[in-house]
């Protein structure tokens, strides 16, 4: 866990939340965040595929890298809501804190 110099700024639900804590927190804009950064990456790897036989195989690498980009920005916003980074008032009403 690295050092925060910032202090939360919203009710802190877990300090320090665990990778099973923080990915059972996804919500709906979570999930709408991975849908759209993997459904746009398959276009720029298809159209970054120069040859026609290079862009099947050019676009299917470009959609797993944006899925796991996606996964990543979305278990960020998770933590930073569950740490009190980001605004939090499901996780408030969920969690009753």
């Amino acid at each position: 866990m690295g050092i925060f110099l910032d202090e939360p700024k919203f009710p802190v639900i877990d300090r320090s939340p665990s990778a099973g804590t923080t990915v059972g927190n996804f919500n709906f804009s979570d999930y709408l965040k991975i849908t759209a950064i993997t459904a746009g990456s398959l276009p720029v790897g298809y159209l970054a595929g120069g040859s026609v036989h290079i862009r099947g195989p050019s676009m299917y690498t470009a959609g797993l890298i944006g899925l796991m980009g996606g996964f990543m920005f979305a278990y960020q916003c998770s933590a930073g809501r569950l740490m009190g980074m980001f605004p939090n008032d499901g996780e408030v009403a969920r969690y009753k804190r």
